[in-house]
């Protein structure tokens, strides 16, 4: 039998986590300068906020996933800072709720999501290539949307939404919308989509080396001059940085 939630009382109480975990910060309450955004921060460690977010769903496990979604919905909605993370990390963590998300919800969340961390926290790793290639219509429609939106943020997720797949997935539709959005973004200059522009076209460079190489070879002039550099790095090293790694990542 399915456990039943009261939305309300678990957002408060898991605020209430957030508050108690917080540690002291010289900045006050915003930390423009690290996440970008200008919601109220309570200085959480990223490890406490996986931590408050596994042992919430384990402890809920026998919740439909709509239940466990309003909850994370409400999250999204809040006013600080680590609400919002909190919410992709259980997003993240849990297959149901994910299945239960809807490329029309990611859009509504992401007009409550400004600068690059709150942005990356929805949008760099939460869905996996298969799960938004099976919902691709929907997906790419959304993709497309967001990456001719006014708001810079909202352009920013249409190119890290194509991180994951551009990096795990052999599927041509992701790559070729990928060039797509790039194409068209390559113009702009704030730093939320040169460095965006770059993690795409690193992504893109794991699977299709080639193309990605093609692709500067024809449009270097109209890409960001940062995105040119990183990207040539990675494909020359496997690194954004030109040194090699052990451990080769698309970050």
């Amino acid at each position: 039998m399915s456990e039943a939630l009261d939305p309300v009382a678990e957002h408060a109480a898991l605020v209430a986590e957030l508050r108690a975990a917080g540690r002291p910060y010289r900045g006050g309450q915003n930390n423009d300068s690290y996440t970008g955004s200008s919601h109220p921060f309570f200085n959480v460690s990223l490890p406490d906020v996986r931590r408050i977010a596994r042992v919430w769903l384990a402890g809920r496990r026998k919740t439909d996933p709509p239940a466990l979604l309003v909850v994370i919905d409400r999250l999204f909605g809040g006013e600080a800072y680590e609400e919002k993370v909190l919410a992709a990390v259980m997003l993240g963590y849990s297959r149901s709720a994910r299945a239960a998300a809807t490329p029309a919800e990611v859009d509504r969340w992401l007009h409550g999501l400004t600068g690059w961390a709150e942005i990356d926290s929805l949008c760099a790793s939460v869905f996996a290539a298969a799960e938004m290639a099976a919902a691709w219509s929907a997906w790419s429609e959304l993709i497309d949307r967001l990456s001719r939106d006014a708001d810079v943020n909202r352009r920013r997720a249409a190119l890290v939404l194509l991180c994951t797949p551009a990096r795990t997935s052999d599927d041509p539709r992701f790559a070729a919308l990928a060039f797509e959005v790039i194409g068209r973004l390559a113009p702009e200059r704030p730093i939320l989509i040169t460095k965006a522009v770059s993690w795409l076209l690193r992504s893109l460079a794991m699977r299709r080396p080639d193309d990605v190489a093609a692709y500067l070879e024809a449009h270097a002039a109209a890409l960001p001059a940062i995105a040119v550099r990183e990207t040539r790095k990675k494909l020359a090293s496997g690194t954004k940085s030109g040194k090699p790694s052990k451990k080769r990542t698309g970050a």
